[in-house]
């Protein structure tokens, strides 16, 4: 991403935490259980936003920045935070789409990021539960290995009232003496984990909802999505 010549040590402390936010490819076996089609990166890709929705301009993110492996944490207590902060999951996917989105305006920056992965059994469920574990038990400040960054002021945030359940949080990250918060909303749909990242203390709901609304609905409910995801099968 950009980073501009004016307020660099801001712009670098934002590039740095949104860098963070990107890890390698996931992929793994297609299996799950008889009654959930499982999706794969192609067909998760198709079901992942790209456009313009409120304002916010969707795109793919240029390739990852840090290291495979670098989602780490100096804290094992805060390893599911983590891995939500490197786009990851605290438990492992089986497919895996990841955008950004910049905001309005001339400089067009980017100001969040959102990814969608689909998961084996319960391990979508059990991601939240780790999660939340996280929020309780994960205090001060930690750090990743091989990054910059201390994320520090971990604390619960409200969660958006969608999909089966969710989980709501947020942090700062400080590097180079610079800070920038940070805030995270993670929606389980079954199997699916669909989380968004912003560098505000809000999250932009007609997005995550437009998201939310590409997705098949294992539940029997019809939406277009499944058409896409069954072609797939």
């Amino acid at each position: 991403m950009p980073l501009r010549r004016t307020a660099a040590v801001a712009a670098l402390s934002i590039a740095l935490l949104l860098a963070a936010c990107r890890s390698s490819e996931h992929s793994g076996p297609a299996d799950g259980p008889a009654a959930r089609p499982s999706l794969s990166n192609a067909t998760l890709e198709k079901l992942t936003m790209v456009g313009t929705v409120a304002g916010l301009r969707v795109t793919e993110p240029a390739e990852d920045l840090l290291p495979e492996g670098s989602y780490q944490a100096d804290k094992d207590e805060c390893l599911p935070i983590a891995q939500l902060a490197f786009t990851n999951t605290p438990r492992p996917a089986t497919a895996r789409a990841v955008r950004e989105f910049s905001g309005p305006g001339e400089l067009n920056s980017i100001v969040g990021e959102l990814w969608v992965t689909v998961h084996q059994g319960d391990d979508a469920r059990s991601a939240l539960d780790d999660v939340r574990k996280a929020l309780t038990e994960c205090s001060g400040s930690f750090k990743v290995p091989g990054a910059p960054m201390i994320y520090r002021d971990l604390e619960p945030a409200q969660a958006p009232d969608l999909g089966d359940e969710s989980v709501g949080f947020r942090f700062t990250t400080s590097a180079f003496n610079v800070s920038t918060p940070a805030t995270y909303a993670v929606v389980r749909t079954d199997h699916i984990l669909t989380t968004m990242m912003v560098i505000t203390d809000t999250i932009p709901r007609p997005l995550l909802e437009a998201q939310l609304a590409k997705l098949p609905d294992w539940g029997g409910h019809t939406k277009g999505a499944q058409r896409i995801a069954s072609a797939d099968l």
